[in-house]
């Protein structure tokens, strides 16, 4: 059988300093990917820079970056998966055997390193390393991007905070329903109208979490649809 490719570039292409069309550079990531489904994806992430501005620094897919964790070829709702199992007790090798069924090879010990990573993110100081991103998008850029993602998962939602520029994993945190006022109150922490946020790359098919982020959000804020893969 054919390797499936997808091939991903950057969804805003102007220079967020001066507004020249950014131009392609290479490919900062070529990967095998396994998705829930079972299947297996090469998933290329195209690098663009600004044929003006001496800054050296690139511009990714936003849409490829939230696919999988850095430095690993398990998309992210794999990762969630795991942990939804862990949830209900089941040992490595019983979560072995439910992705085996799948028709998604993972070992005991991947399924250790992947929740490992997962607990990381999950105990990250979401306050600390978004203040923080934010700082440094308003010295630099004079604005905030962000890329958010939320999966579910047999009603858990697992909701994802990027940086839009560095593509750094900013926050991950899992509330029990999209309807959760902690849900809500997280996402009002960092949210904020009095802020510039320009952009934010997240989906756009759920009924509740969209209007959500939309009404929360300062009222010039676009929103960039995820593209489907």
């Amino acid at each position: 059988m054919s390797e499936i490719s997808k091939i991903y570039k950057p969804e805003l292409i102007e220079c967020p300093y001066c507004k020249t069309k950014l131009v392609y550079c290479y490919a900062i990531s070529n990967k095998l990917v396994y998705f829930s489904s079972g299947k297996r994806i090469r998933i290329k992430n195209l690098a663009y820079a600004c044929p003006k501005c001496n800054t050296h620094e690139v511009y990714v897919s936003q849409t490829a970056n939230k696919i999988s964790f850095k430095g690993y070829s398990y998309s992210t709702k794999v990762v969630c998966m795991i942990d939804k199992l862990k949830e209900k007790h089941k040992s490595r090798e019983e979560i072995c055997d439910y992705f085996f069924n799948k028709n998604i090879e993972i070992s005991d010990r991947n399924v250790d390193n992947l929740y490992h990573k997962f607990l990381e993110f999950l105990n990250l100081d979401a306050s600390y390393t978004i203040s923080n991103a934010y700082e440094t998008m308003l010295s630099k850029y004079k604005e905030i991007r962000l890329s958010i993602d939320m999966i579910t998962i047999c009603g858990t939602i697992y909701i994802i905070v990027y940086d839009f520029f560095t593509t750094n994993l900013l926050a991950l945190k899992k509330f029990s329903s999209v309807t959760s006022p902690k849900l809500e109150e997280f996402l009002m922490s960092f949210l904020n109208k009095d802020l510039n946020i320009t952009y934010i790359a997240t989906i756009r098919k759920d009924a509740i979490f969209f209007p959500l982020l939309k009404r929360l959000c300062p009222s010039h804020t676009k929103f960039i649809s995820y593209q489907k893969f």
